[in-house]
């Protein structure tokens, strides 16, 4: 792996002999916005600000990668060069921790928009920012979720003050159905049997916040359970009547299958990092009444 000041030679020198980058004035509308941020479903909250606006997004962990443990290639570090905007999330997820400041180093006049600066983060059990231990998965609220729209709302009319209208009320319409999925979501899990979900990586502290359930956690500080750690969710997940573990599809599933044979039962994906957000935290709740 390169250190960090060798990857940061690395992506000048190909500021400097690139002229290939995806996104270059020379490719795309001199009056496009390119707003950069950390994963997909928050290319769906810049997308619903933007409307029919020329904008353009940089989501730097692509579909199908986690956040807690993806790397950039140069390539795509050099593409916030033409950036606007990055709108991070600045709830202390390890991407961030550890290219923010890099990229801050690189392009000093990029401004970067702490989208959930107001929001009082969960204690967590390893992830994001180990000091404080709390939990990264700020978005997994739809009422954080508001949060990060407001923010990153107020970042995109500052670049482009002259849009302002457009983009708050762009703004408005979403959050609008926001509170709509949000209602829909308490009234599909409020008469459940049991309010409490048995996951293989804690990703799921705000939504049980929001809807009174309890998340039981097979990953112990970010890494898999311990011998006697599984025994104990094992003999837990029993008492409780739990027969089956929700895993995600961006990481291997391969010891929540084993979990699951321990209590007879299945893995069922749900994904915290799917593009289509609204459409997404429907499927999680559907998935989660149904079981």
């Amino acid at each position: 792996m390169l250190s960090q000041w060798s990857f940061i030679l690395l992506v000048s020198f190909l500021l400097l002999t690139s002229g290939c980058i995806s996104s270059t004035p020379d490719t795309r509308d001199s009056e496009d916005l390119i707003v950069a941020c950390t994963i997909p479903p928050q290319e769906e909250f810049i997308r619903a600000i933007a409307g029919e606006s020329n904008v353009s997004v940089l989501v730097m962990v692509p579909p199908g990668a986690s956040p807690h443990t993806f790397e950039p290639t140069p390539s795509q570090i050099a593409e916030l060069e033409h950036a606007d905007l990055y709108v991070a999330l600045g709830s202390g997820v390890e991407f961030e921790n550890r290219w923010i400041e890099r990229i801050h180093k690189l392009y000093p006049d990029l401004k970067v928009v702490n989208s959930s600066r107001t929001i009082p983060l969960l204690s967590g059990s390893g992830h994001g920012d180990e000091e404080k231990g709390t939990d990264p998965h700020v978005w997994m609220s739809l009422t954080n979720a508001a949060t990060i729209v407001r923010e990153t709302c107020d970042g995109m009319v500052e670049i482009e003050p002259g849009r302002k209208d457009l983009y708050e009320q762009n703004r408005d319409n979403y959050l609008a159905r926001l509170n709509q999925v949000d209602d829909s979501i308490h009234d599909s899990l409020q008469d459940l049997s049991s309010r409490t979900i048995l996951v293989y990586h804690p990703a799921f502290g705000y939504f049980c916040r929001d809807y009174n359930l309890t998340q039981m956690a097979a990953e112990e500080a970010g890494h898999e359970p311990s011998a006697q750690g599984l025994a104990d969710l094992i003999t837990k997940a029993k008492t409780l009547g739990i027969t089956f573990i929700f895993a995600e599809p961006e990481t291997s599933t391969r010891q929540a299958e084993t979990l699951a044979k321990e209590l007879n039962g299945t893995v069922i994906l749900i994904s915290p990092l799917a593009g289509n957000y609204l459409e997404n935290m429907q499927e999680i709740a559907q998935k989660i009444a149904g079981h």
